[in-house]
């Protein structure tokens, strides 16, 4: 028997010979048959293999004929080498591959499916272009196809549409970034405004024209050639879509959320351990996912639409509808308005597999109204295992809709392009928004100056739906001027207000009669959407034109809490600062401006933190200037807290001269406020060390200032300070307090600590204890003094946790090593067997009788909830439970038991080795040019300042312990279970005591 042979019987695969093409799992036809969806729907087989394999992405063209991409390279490119493979599954490779043809030839292809008999199964195939090499995105427009194959972003030209390029591509970009094909740029879609908008992913970088992002939404214009990053950050993101207004949807791989409101300029939420910072380190924010209740599934939500099809029950209409591979489903989830943004709401299974092997990657309306589904469809979802086995043999596209709709759409005739302009202007109000889009896109290809009348006509008169399609169709067929923009930005309608303000600052310049129209509406306007554009637009234009609508969005109050506009005008601001700070310092003119909730709240910090950031003499005078020009302490505070927050992890050799008057004027004021006292301190002034030593240890002072002078006291104090926190220590002080000076003490290598800790430690709480642990096993010196004490016996060997004793081991000290060699034997890694055994043992434990998931839920709180959130309850160090697997025992137990078995990436722990001897483990919370927070397995942060960073690597080893099980007899065993996988705290009443055994 051959070895190829042995590998898929060992991996249960039937191997194929060359040109079979023999599907696994069930067959399409039985695949339906176990499909169960919402009430009044059916769902319908349209495509499957052998006529495609592994779809990844699907569109229609003008003619009703689907597009799909055949991902059968899929997932290592052809022809090129890795040289190198981090702990994300980033490759190196040798070398960037030329574009098509001269690049390598992949498997991938592009396959046109047509239904000649009109039946609505897709039984003719054509390729369209074969010998892609990883290929991901696709949409059809302008004479061609344009595809995404990175780091390319090409274009077929087909001008007579006989389903046949032309001759090469162009390439029209170049960079998208090719490290990782799980994280491809992907979803073209065309938006309102004609240019061609895609997504990104986290693992890959794309640097292109100058522009460096890992994940986020881009566009590129087709006429104009123009490449932009339109926002920052996100998940993993895998689908894009606008919704009826014309906002951006994106989907996600973050546990417990759906998706993203991406919104011009923005920077959104990325795992900055894995990703790095911001590439704005002046962002001083990020916006999160949409806030969301009541999820359900697994943590990847991808090619989502904002349904629009006009052929399903009212319910659905401007929901979104998503796949979730995790979960082999698809879902549709409610989207509501909060103020600029929205927030969202589980709605219900829209279809359930029932099948494990259904990968639904990619969803899109069709012509129909339906709802079209492509399924990958594999036993494996997982990409972290390196081995290539996944399944080529198959892939399908489905496609739902009611069984009885009610009312049927009006009929079009195909092709679309051979519909006259006028006809197609006609499409804009048809229920279904796909032939609306069609219709523009055919419009910009035509730009025919005959429609522009009718259409300026409908944008006048209509207030609804038709206005914002007319005003789209207007542009993009170039028909869009100032004479028409100064009237639209007194329309009815919010979105045409809005669009009109987005369109106009897409030239990056208005005249100064527009600018002025736009002032007064930035004071008038009733819209949130329409102010949180405004926001946007001032950002894209110069400081004269812009930081004047700044300042009267600055006086709504009513925007204090948006979840958008407070962050969009800090990022307006920010990008002027440097450039025109007189126009920016020109906003505070008045204390009435000063106290302005929203400067108050969002922006007079951030600005201190902006200046002093520079680290220049021009940044040091204007901050002296705000000091100066603050209208009252409190003011005065916020920009101390602010530029205190500039120097995190570090302290300045000397205070910098330009503010050496304004902090002494401070300083002779009669009581020194903490936030005076931290930033002095960081600055180097040794009055204010003093002070900060003399504060910290008084307790009739706010414990919350206590707090933060005690951690600037650990980040950048003298050995002198040890004796003030060692005080600290003592059990007439606060919990809070004595954990955050066990904190502080970290960076200090004096015997006195160790000395001090474990006399104190007995008693401690637990917690402290924990706390106490990981100060002394944080050096070799003191790490030794804690395991003689264990030796002594006054400290117990049970207490210690495995992954203490690991740490322990890098220190590679022989009596270090000894001493645990003589309490716990041998340390490392589980071996397999034993965790296998142990697996095998709680599987039996929790089979032999029923759990108590109320009690489940105080073991939960007790054990679990310190890093991990599980509806909604507990922290965020781990990944979030609410989203994970939970209802397959076997993988739950497995995860729990060896939790290093498969790290998420994003749930990567490193190792940090610092210039003064310290061992520290934990998560990147946060990473700036300057500084990285690590955050513990306790939720412990540590800030260190870069500079005093020996060594950064990521460890094999998960922040979770192996062990967290073995305190739990079976009860709780099966209680903990019974409650991790539950529904949730509301169905625990009447389900037990919840009195903990």
């Amino acid at each position: 028997m051959n070895r190829v042979r042995i590998i898929c019987l060992m991996t249960g695969f039937t191997c194929l010979t060359a040109g079979q093409a023999l599907a696994q799992g069930f067959s399409p036809e039985e695949a339906v048959r176990r499909m169960t969806v919402a009430d009044g729907f059916q769902v319908k087989l349209v495509a499957a293999e052998p006529l495609i394999r592994q779809p990844v992405t699907m569109t229609f063209d003008d003619r009703g004929r689907v597009w799909v991409i055949q991902y059968l390279q899929y997932p290592h490119p052809a022809g090129l080498k890795p040289v190198k493979v981090d702990q994300y599954l980033r490759t190196t490779y040798d070398r960037v591959p030329e574009p098509p043809p001269r690049g390598p030839k992949g498997a991938d292809r592009i396959t046109i499916l047509s239904d000649p008999d009109a039946n609505g199964r897709f039984r003719q195939a054509k390729d369209f272009v074969t010998g892609l090499n990883l290929a991901t995105g696709l949409a059809l427009g302008h004479g061609g196809a344009f595809v995404v194959q990175p780091p390319y972003l090409l274009f077929y030209p087909d001008r007579d549409g006989d389903d046949v390029p032309d001759g090469d591509p162009e390439v029209l970009l170049t960079g998208f970034g090719m490290e990782d094909s799980h994280a491809f740029a992907n979803s073209l879609l065309w938006g309102p405004d004609g240019w061609l908008y895609g997504a990104q992913g986290s693992t890959v970088t794309a640097n292109i024209r100058g522009i460096e992002f890992q994940q986020g939404i881009w566009r590129y214009h087709p006429l104009t050639k123009q490449f932009e990053l339109f926002a920052e950050g996100g998940g993993n993101t895998w689908g894009l879509d606008f919704d009826q207004h014309g906002n951006v949807i994106a989907g996600t791989n973050f546990g417990g959320k759906t998706m993203l409101h991406q919104v011009q300029g923005g920077y959104y939420v990325k795992n900055f351990g894995k990703h790095g910072a911001l590439h704005n380190p002046h962002a001083y924010g990020y916006f999160e996912h949409l806030p969301y209740r009541n999820f359900k599934g697994g943590h990847v939500t991808c090619g989502g639409i904002v349904y629009q099809g006009g052929l399903f029950p009212a319910t659905f209409h401007h929901q979104y509808i998503a796949a979730n591979l995790l979960s082999n489903a698809v879902y549709w989830h409610r989207i509501e308005r909060d103020g600029s943004s929205f927030k969202g709401e589980f709605g219900g299974e829209l279809l359930l597999a029932n099948d494990t092997w259904f990968r639904p990657i990619d969803c899109l309306t069709g012509p129909d109204g339906a709802v079209y589904v492509v399924d990958w469809y594999d036993k494996r979802a997982n990409h972290v295992d390196p081995i290539d086995n996944w399944d080529r043999s198959n892939g399908r596209i489905y496609k739902i809709e009611p069984r009885q709709p009610e009312r049927p759409l009006p009929p079009v005739r195909f092709p679309l392009s051979r519909l006259s302009s006028r006809e197609l202007v006609d499409l804009l109000d048809h229920p279904n928004d796909w032939y609306a889009r069609e219709a523009r896109r055919l419009l910009a290809e035509r730009r025919d100056p005959a429609v522009l009348p009718i259409l300026r006509r409908l944008v006048r008169e209509e207030r609804g739906r038709l206005a914002l399609q007319a005003l789209w169709a207007l542009y993009v067929s170039g028909g869009f001027n100032d004479e028409l923009a100064a009237t639209l930005l007194q329309h009815a309608n919010e979105d045409v207000r809005t669009w009109t303000v987005r369109l106009l600052g897409d030239a990056r310049t208005v005249n100064p009669a527009i600018q002025a129209q736009l002032v007064a509406l930035a004071r008038t306007d009733p819209s949130p959407t329409v102010r949180s554009q405004l926001a946007c637009t001032s950002k894209r234009l110069p400081a004269r034109d812009g930081l004047p609508i700044v300042r009267e969005l600055l006086r709504h109050d009513e925007d204090v809490n948006d979840p958008h506009i407070p962050l969009l005008l800090w990022w307006a601001i920010e990008d002027k600062a440097v450039s025109d700070p007189e126009l920016v310092l020109g906003l505070l003119d008045s204390p009435a401006a000063w106290r302005a909730p929203l400067v108050r709240q969002h922006l007079v910090e951030r600005l201190g933190r902006r200046y002093l950031a520079e680290g220049t003499e021009a940044g040091y005078r204007l901050c002296a200037r705000l000091l100066a020009a603050a209208p009252g302490p409190t003011e005065v505070d916020l920009l101390l807290s602010g530029m205190e927050k500039a120097l995190e992890g570090r302290r300045l050799p000397r205070v910098p001269a330009a503010l050496e008057k304004h902090l002494a004027e401070l300083w002779a004021k009669p009581s020194a406020t903490p936030a005076l006292v931290r930033l002095a301190l960081r600055l180097g002034s040794d009055e204010a060390y003093a002070r900060a030593l003399e504060l910290a240890a008084d307790g009739r002072i706010a414990e919350r200032e206590r707090l933060g002078l005690i951690e600037v006291l650990g980040q950048v104090g003298k050995p002198d300070c040890v004796p003030v926190l060692l005080r600290l220590l003592e059990p007439t002080e606060r919990e809070a307090v004595r954990r955050a000076a066990l904190a502080a003490l970290q960076p200090f290598a004096d015997p006195r600590i160790s000395e001090r800790v474990l006399a104190l430690y007995p008693k401690m709480s637990a917690d402290l204890r924990s706390r106490a642990q990981t100060l002394l096993c944080s050096r070799p010196a003191s790490a030794r003094e804690f395991l003689r004490a264990v030796d002594a016996g006054r400290v117990a060997p049970k207490e210690v946790p495995l992954e203490q004793l690991r740490r322990l081991v890098l220190f590679k000290d022989d009596e270090i090593k000894r001493l645990i060699e003589k309490h716990w034997g041998r340390v490392g890694g589980q071996a397999t067997g034993e965790k296998i055994a142990r697996i095998r043992a709680i599987g039996v434990a929790l089979s032999r009788g029923k759990g108590d998931p109320a009690n489940g839920h105080l073991l939960f709180q007790k054990h679990c909830a310190t890093c991990h959130t599980l509806f909604g309850e507990g922290n965020k160090v781990g990944p979030d439970l609410t989203s994970a697997d939970r209802k397959n025992r076997d993988f739950l137990l497995t995860s729990i038991v060896d939790p290093s078995a498969v790290i998420r990436p994003e749930y990567g722990a490193f190792n940090v080795a610092t210039k003064d001897g310290r061992l520290l483990t934990g998560l990147i919370a946060e990473s700036s040019p300057q500084a990285i927070t690590l955050l513990d397995a306790k939720n412990e942060r540590t800030v260190l300042a870069r500079d005093q960073i020996e060594v950064l690597e990521a460890s094999p080893v998960s922040l979770m312990p192996d062990n967290i099980l073995d305190p739990f007899d079976d009860q709780q065993l099966r209680d903990l279970f019974s409650y991790l996988m539950g529904d949730g705290p509301s169905s625990l009443s009447g389900a037990g005591s919840s009195k903990q055994r």
